[in-house]
C-alpha cells in the first residue's frame, strides 16, 4: 500500500501521512501550515467511504486551519462547520484542529473520534476523549464497545460549541500527534509511543505511523500528523491548568 505524504503549507518541521486502506475512497485529510503563533494543524475523517465523505474531511481540514490562527480552534471547528454545510451533496467528517493562542500558549478543539496526543518524549498524554456512542455508554457505567466505537456522537457539519471538546495544550515543550481512527485503534499506546521514540524527522514518524496500522491490520484509512510545538506555543500566558483527560480504551 502506497504511503501518501500530504503537502505541508509553510511548516516544515512538521509532517504527516495518510493510507488509503482497504477502503475504496481515501476519505481522510491533514493540513498543516504557518509559522509559530500562526501555526495551525488539523486531521479530519470523512464518515463512509464515499467521495462526498473524502470532499467533507478535505473541506473541514483546509477551513480549519486556515481560520484557527484567527478564530481560535473553537471558532475554527464553526468556520469549518458552515464551509462542510454549504458544499452541494457535502458528506460529513470528524475533525481535530490545534493552533496557537495569541501571547503565546494552544489549545486543541475536536468533534468525533480523531485524536491529539501530546509526546514529552517520556510520556503520552490524550489529549482528547472521543466522542462515540461506546464512550458515553462506558461513562454511565456499561461496558460497551464494539460496533459502538465507531457510532460518533459530534461531527463537523453538527458542530456545535456546547457539544465539541475544548483543551487548552500543557505549557512546555513536545510533540503533538494527531491521528484519525484508522491509527488510534490498530495502535496502543505503546505501539504509538514506540514510533515516537525513533529518532527521525516529522513526516517519517507520521509515515511509519501509518504503516504500523497497516502491519497491525487496519482496514480503515489511516492518517498522522506530527508537529513539534513551535517556541512560541510552550509558554502557557495566562498560567491555566490543562485538566488531564480520563483515560479511554485504544
Amino acid at each position: 500500500m502506497t504511503v501518501l505524504d500530504h503537502p505541508t503549507v509553510s511548516c516544515p518541521d512538521a509532517g504527516s501521512a495518510s493510507v488509503r486502506g482497504r477502503r475504496r475512497v481515501a476519505a481522510d485529510a491533514a493540513v498543516v501550515a504557518g509559522y509559530g503563533t500562526e501555526l495551525a494543524a488539523a486531521v479530519a475523517d470523512g464518515i463512509g467511504d464515499s467521495t462526498a465523505a473524502a470532499d467533507a474531511a478535505r473541506t473541514a481540514a483546509a477551513t480549519a486551519v486556515r481560520t484557527a490562527p484567527l478564530l481560535g480552534t473553537a471558532g475554527a471547528l464553526s468556520a469549518a462547520r458552515d464551509a462542510v454545510r454549504a458544499v452541494p451533496g457535502s458528506g460529513d467528517a470528524v475533525l481535530v484542529v490545534a493552533a496557537g493562542t495569541p501571547g503565546g500558549g494552544w489549545e486543541v478543539s475536536w468533534v468525533g473520534d480523531a485524536r491529539a496526543l501530546l509526546w514529552d518524549g517520556h510520556t503520552l498524554l490524550s489529549l482528547t476523549r472521543d466522542h462515540t456512542m461506546a464512550e458515553e455508554l462506558r461513562a454511565a457505567g456499561v461496558d460497551a464497545g464494539g460496533a459502538w466505537e465507531n457510532v460518533v456522537t459530534t461531527t463537523v457539519a453538527t458542530a456545535d460549541p456546547a457539544t465539541a471538546g475544548h483543551v487548552r495544550g500543557p505549557a512546555g515543550a513536545g510533540t503533538l500527534v494527531l491521528l484519525s481512527d484508522g491509527v488510534h485503534r490498530s495502535l496502543d499506546a505503546g505501539a504509538i509511543a514506540a514510533e515516537l521514540v525513533v529518532p527521525r524527522g516529522s513526516s517519517a514518524t507520521a509515515r511509519a505511523l501509518v504503516e504500523a496500522a497497516l502491519a497491525a491490520g487496519t482496514r480503515d484509512n489511516a492518517t498522522a500528523a506530527v508537529v513539534p510545538l513551535p517556541r512560541e506555543w510552550t509558554v502557557d500566558p495566562g498560567g491555566a491548568v490543562t485538566v488531564r483527560i480520563p483515560e479511554q480504551r485504544a
